[in-house]
């Protein structure tokens, strides 16, 4: 078998996420995000799917409705600070759900850890992995704000 770059850009692309999390996403951005994912290149040529897309809660619904089911659906909670209250993050996993979202990406509350808080999140960690039952959840660790 004569594997080229083409094969080994696909298979790339079939591991990778397109994300749009702009402050000024619309849902023509997530549309677009859309088109790109399923590898509709503007030439024409369909260059492979990508593996997800990742975008606000309130953009769930709209990008499952556009996208194949072998395309995964993710979105974040608890982001960017890290600082959301648990409630708005429990609301938030609520509308990826309602969605047909697939996997959550919830930032850890870093800056509680930092303040030696490690109680406050562990107890953040079980009402989110309890309110994502069913769902892949991925944490994302500002390690560049953590100094130790």
């Amino acid at each position: 078998m004569n594997t080229t770059l083409i094969d080994y850009a696909k298979t790339a692309l079939s591991c990778l996420d397109l994300t749009e999390l702009s402050d000024q996403c619309q849902a023509s951005d997530v549309a677009a995000l859309c088109v790109k994912a399923m590898g509709q290149h503007s030439s024409g040529v369909n260059i492979g799917q990508v593996a997800a897309v990742c975008v606000w809660p309130a953009f769930v619904a709209q990008a499952r409705s556009l996208l194949p089911h072998t395309i995964e659906v993710a979105a974040v909670v608890n982001f960017p600070s890290g600082q959301e209250p648990i409630h708005k993050v429990k609301a938030d996993i609520q509308t990826i759900r309602d969605g047909g979202g697939t996997e959550v990406d919830c930032v850890f509350p870093y800056q509680d850890l930092m303040a030696g808080q490690e109680a406050t999140c562990l107890e953040f960690l079980k009402q989110v992995r309890a309110a994502c039952s069913g769902m892949r959840l991925k944490l994302i660790l500002e390690t560049g704000a953590i100094q130790e």
